[in-house]
């Protein structure tokens, strides 16, 4: 009887482990999932900003030095491009201050369907060469897209980053 007892307790005691474990492994993929999706979209804008040229200046002719590009307050979007039409946007800086809001994309988790509405803000800045950590108050040859992308349906923020260098080949 004792031992038909003990079978019992030490099988509910699995039987409990075993669940919990498998909710865990669940809810990670499913974060997952999410995680993913967001570095995703953030590299897909990172990529779009590095097509473009280094500088407004440089879209149509070449700069000799780093005096030629636009002014450390200037960085961002002229008057002629739109937040709404990042297509139109001919320069990497024009992402200086950017945001995405209702970015939907769906997430099928087993059993049901969740929409997540991805949020994403992008600040180019002028960097020391020396030290890419540092934002530089003056103009040099080194742009830095920081990017943040996130959704209430995630952990933790996603914070994605890249250098873009202008070269001068004569």
């Amino acid at each position: 009887m004792m031992l038909t007892l003990a079978a019992f307790i030490l099988l509910g005691t699995v039987i409990l482990t075993v669940n919990t474990g498998l909710m865990q492994v669940n809810t990670t993929m499913n974060n997952s999932r999410v995680d993913i999706m967001a570095v995703s979209l953030g590299n897909s804008i990172m990529e779009d900003a590095i097509s473009l040229a280094f500088d407004e200046n440089t879209v149509s002719a070449a700069a000799t030095s780093s005096n030629a590009f636009i002014a450390v307050a200037s960085l961002g979007m002229d008057a002629s491009e739109s937040r709404n039409n990042p297509a139109g946007f001919d320069d990497f800086d024009d992402y200086n201050c950017y945001r995405t809001i209702a970015k939907l994309d769906t997430v099928v988790v087993p059993g049901t369907t969740k929409k997540f509405i991805f949020n994403t803000f992008c600040a180019v800045d002028y960097i020391n060469p020396n030290n890419p950590d540092n934002i530089s108050s003056i103009k040099t040859y080194h742009k830095r897209l920081k990017l943040r992308v996130f959704t209430p349906g995630m952990d933790d923020t996603v914070r994605l980053s890249t250098v873009y260098s202008y070269w001068f080949f004569r």
